[in-house]
């Protein structure tokens, strides 16, 4: 069991290891499990595993941090821990079901994302895959792979979600 004291770790590895026994439990693959779940319902046509050959034609080029051409990373196994494709604009449609869970096709889960659990440093909160900050309101979550990084971020008290994509 889990020690009643225990700290927030974020935990890439736990992502997958969540990612693998869904897909087991739903008997299919992480991409098709995104779809059906998630990306499908919230009408999210550019958020992916794998890219169709129009998208790979719109997919930016990613920079190292010494603006030297990276390869965008094939995470295969890890695709839950970081391997989805999206665009700004899918992931303003699943920021808005974040922020209006009543609206959204699978409301209970999105309730229970942001369910609070334990502190992260100092007043920031977690969530299930969310760090919130008590005294904005504001749920947050940010990421890095090789040439990419995103910050994705929605504040129910205020109604405003902010997303932002950087190929570097």
């Amino acid at each position: 069991g889990k020690p009643a004291d225990a700290q927030f770790l974020y935990s890439n590895l736990g992502f997958t290891v969540l990612g693998a026994a869904l897909t087991t439990r739903a008997r299919t693959s992480y991409a098709e499990l995104l779809r059906r779940e998630i990306a499908g319902p919230l009408g999210m046509k550019d958020t992916v595993i794998s890219l169709s050959p129009e998208q790979r034609g719109r997919f930016m080029q990613g920079y190292d941090a010494e603006r030297h051409r990276t390869p965008a990373w094939d995470l295969d196994a890890f695709a839950s821990a970081g391997g989805i494709r999206s665009t700004a604009g899918d992931m303003l449609a699943y920021l808005e079901a974040q922020l209006h869970p009543e609206r959204a096709p699978f409301r209970a889960a999105l309730v229970e994302s942001q369910l609070l659990f334990n502190s992260v440093a100092g007043n920031v909160r977690s969530a299930l895959a969310w760090q919130y900050e008590p005294d904005s309101g504001v749920y947050m979550h940010n990421g890095a792979t090789g040439g990419f990084t995103s910050f994705a971020c929605f504040n129910p008290r205020r109604d405003l979600a902010a997303v932002v994509l950087m190929n570097a």
